[in-house]
């Protein structure tokens, strides 16, 4: 987790999880960059009779004026770190056109953080356009988190593909925790190893994990988050969208109750 990357923009300059995102490349003696991205109005169609022209009249303006209320935002919140943090902190202003690129940048780096703020209406795009145009995990934060984490570590198994990848992803942060957890929930998991494959698995790269297994009454993601409390966790790492997006906005499911109750960081995969 070496090279580590933050989109902020003007909707969520001044509760982008900067103090997150510089401890956990500290932890790992990496780096993070932090890339203002601009949301576009939407295009002006004028006389749509000749052909629907769109202008992009006052487009620059537009930019211009985010960039320069984010750059003030971000800087302010970067200002509250130590001198060592801070210096892991690199800033790009110039770098994307449109905020929808933030998946297409993700691709080349280990791991993109996202905070879920309240104060942002945009956070879950931008969580999921990382996550499913990356390829590369994403970390969710909760809002102000401001707390070293990384030593006692939850992993969310369900015997699914994605996180099966999402582990692979995560050696170098599983090798550095003092305490490794696999929970499995009864019920709650695809067709594969169950957790004490992982468990051996995990103990060939030197990784001593403890194995957990739980019933899921109220749902597995609530679940989930309940042990993660229990055990003293201080980060979770969950495949995301085992079932589909759609089926999850419908009828709920573990990575839907996570996003929404978690209140440690959560790295995901999909």
């Amino acid at each position: 987790m070496k090279q580590i990357l933050l989109p902020f923009g003007a909707d969520n300059a001044d509760v982008t999880p900067v103090s997150a995102a510089a401890r956990f490349a500290s932890r790992f003696d990496g780096n993070v960059t932090a890339l203002f991205y601009p949301r576009l109005p939407d295009p002006v169609i004028v006389d749509p009779m000749s052909g629907g022209v769109v202008s992009y009249e006052g487009i620059d303006e537009e930019v211009a004026a985010q960039r320069e209320q984010a750059e003030a935002q971000f800087l302010a919140v970067k200002e509250g770190l130590s001198a060592d943090l801070g210096a892991r902190v690199s800033v790009e202003l110039q770098r994307l056109s449109n905020w929808r690129q933030i998946g297409e940048e993700s691709r080349i780096f280990d791991l993109t953080v996202v905070a879920r703020a309240t104060r942002s209406p945009h956070w879950q795009t931008l969580f999921e356009m990382a996550l499913f145009e990356g390829g590369r995990p994403v970390m969710l934060t909760p809002e102000g988190w401001d707390k070293p984490f990384g030593d006692t570590v939850v992993v969310a198994w369900n015997r699914s593909t994605e996180t099966a990848r999402l582990i692979g992803q995560s050696l170098p942060i599983l090798c550095s925790a003092k305490a490794v957890h696999i929970v499995e929930l009864e019920g709650r998991y695809a067709s594969g190893p169950d957790g004490k494959a992982l468990q051996k698995y995990l103990a060939g790269h030197g990784i001593k994990a403890e194995q957990h297994k739980s019933e899921a009454p109220n749902g597995p993601g609530a679940k989930m988050v309940e042990i993660s409390r229990d055990l003293g966790a201080d980060l979770m790492l969950k495949g995301a969208y085992t079932q589909s997006r759609l089926t999850q906005l419908i009828f709920g499911g573990a990575t839907r109750q996570i996003l929404d109750q978690a209140d440690i960081p959560v790295i995901f995969a999909h």
